[in-house]
């Protein structure tokens, strides 16, 4: 693919280098695409692969010793500088553990060692698109994870690994700030998440309002940036460092504790979240009101009921609080393999906490979210013998994360692909339920059937744009394929 620019970098003292349109773009467009100039394992990561990024228990690479799944992955391209690294040092060897699930920090070296060999092998490259990148390095030093990287990263490259004759710890400790304050989460062909530097993506500024997307592909993990919604010239390009379904205190929490930023974006700043209720939660003092922060751009305002004639408030910390213990809940369910099990607990917590939170609040959202995606999918749940009343709840929860995205990720996003087919079974089912049972003559069922093949439609059209072997590339193709047949069956009525 020939190389695509449509965005000019500038500079100022809020976003320091960021980047704007240089043209009119349609949604969907391609902004631009980037290669990584380093790949590796994100701190505290189980023992994984070095090559592919599988899990491995006890197999090593036979030159260096390091965790490799087979021969092929050790001469892995990933794999091989650092391999001769390692080789060539003393007695530096990796310790096997008993539980791959378990964080390796012994692996935490790789990613910076790989950033700092990519530095020697294209200097040019380094001076002109990663040397210049923030590294919040008096901020980081007040980190316990400060520590951590002089003694597990620096020191243990410096000496153990004897490049001190080729590298300085001033520059190691440059590196682990760029990784840190500029590495992007991407998910590996191993199927566990890794991080990447992508010089360019990282200029792009934030917004929990993103205008634009970008995808993975697993062939050398090139990115492509595209345009989420229409973008005129001179317009910011904003993605989002956080996750869209997150309230407003977890989401400014993240990005200062791994951006070191305090988000003032319009969502951020509007108690309601742009009218979604993501952070809204219900009064139990009164039925009159609900509770918002009283400045949102405080962590530590006061929230409080916004019917004036009742006096409830609590603290920021203590709201900070509460929804920690709710997202470990959260996190326990997300652990949860597929199955019964993991529908009838989220169904209980959603009754747990349908007292406490808005309806569409980020916590309750978050768990209907993965109940449309888990109705119709598993055992005893399976979308052909979906009872009509769960069908409906399985749409009404697709279109509620919709309705929701329109305003936070509007566009073309991963995740109103997927909800869009998601969306399509329950309304091709129910359709089709009530012309059976004789509810609706077979026009109106021609007419029913138009909305879950406009909801293929659209989804193919958003995830044949990611990479092919990608959980969303396939359901893409699946989707239009499924488009198509639809369309078919209608003709032959």
């Amino acid at each position: 693919m020939a190389d695509v620019c449509n965005y000019d970098i500038l500079k100022n003292e809020k976003y320091g280098r960021y980047l704007v349109a240089n043209k009119d773009l349609d949604c969907g467009e391609l902004i631009f695409t980037d290669t990584p100039i380093a790949v590796g394992p994100k701190p505290d990561t189980p023992p994984l692969c070095l090559g592919c990024y599988c899990p491995v228990e006890s197999t090593l690479c036979s030159r260096c010793g390091w965790p490799i799944c087979g021969s092929e992955c050790e001469k892995s391209p990933h794999h091989l500088p650092e391999c001769d690294v390692f080789s060539q040092a003393i007695k530096v060897r990796f310790q096997p553990v008993d539980d791959w699930t378990a964080s390796s920090p012994q692996l935490d070296c790789i990613t910076p060692l790989r950033l700092f060999l990519a530095k020697e092998k294209d200097p040019e490259r380094w001076n002109r698109d990663v040397a210049i990148m923030e590294t919040h390095t008096e901020e980081r030093k007040k980190r316990p994870a400060w520590e951590a990287d002089q003694n597990n990263i620096v020191n243990y490259l410096i000496d153990r690994c004897k490049l001190g004759d080729r590298c300085s710890r001033e520059l190691l400790t440059q590196i682990c700030g760029i990784l840190e304050v500029n590495a992007v989460e991407i998910p590996s062909r191993g199927g566990f998440s890794i991080r990447a530097v992508y010089p360019r993506l990282a200029i792009a500024a934030h917004s929990c309002v993103p205008n634009i997307v970008h995808s993975i592909f697993q062939n050398d993990y090139q990115v492509q940036i595209r345009a989420a919604i229409p973008i005129k010239t001179g317009e910011l390009l904003h993605m989002s460092y956080t996750h869209v379904l997150s309230p407003t205190i977890v989401r400014r929490e993240h990005l200062l504790e791994s951006k070191f930023f305090c988000c003032d974006c319009p969502r951020c700043a509007d108690p309601t979240e742009l009218g979604t209720h993501l952070s809204t939660l219900k009064c139990t003092k009164c039925d009159n009101g609900v509770i918002l922060s009283s400045n949102p751009l405080d962590s530590d305002a006061s929230w409080n009921c916004t019917d004036k004639k009742c006096e409830f408030k609590t603290s920021g910390a203590a709201m900070r609080k509460m929804l920690g213990v709710v997202q470990a809940e959260l996190d326990q369910l997300d652990a949860l393999e597929p199955g019964p099990q993991a529908i009838e607990m989220r169904e209980a917590t959603l009754h747990k906490y349908k007292s406490v939170f808005h309806p569409s609040h980020a916590i309750l959202l978050s768990i209907k979210h993965a109940l449309a995606q888990l109705y119709g999918r598993v055992e005893e749940y399976s979308i052909d013998e979906l009872p009509d009343l769960v069908l409906e709840r399985k749409a009404e929860f697709c279109r509620l994360v919709l309705k929701t995205l329109d305003v936070i990720s509007p566009g073309d996003s991963r995740m109103r692909g997927m909800m869009l087919y998601e969306l399509h079974a329950p309304l091709m089912y129910l359709a089709r339920s009530e012309f059976s049972a004789g509810l609706i003559t077979q026009d109106k069922l021609k007419d029913r059937l138009q909305e879950p093949i406009q909801c293929l439609s659209e989804a193919a059209r958003i995830l044949r744009r990611e990479d092919p072997i990608s959980p969303e590339g396939i359901t893409g193709n699946i989707a239009y394929q499924s488009m198509e047949q639809l369309k078919a069956s209608l003709e032959s009525l």
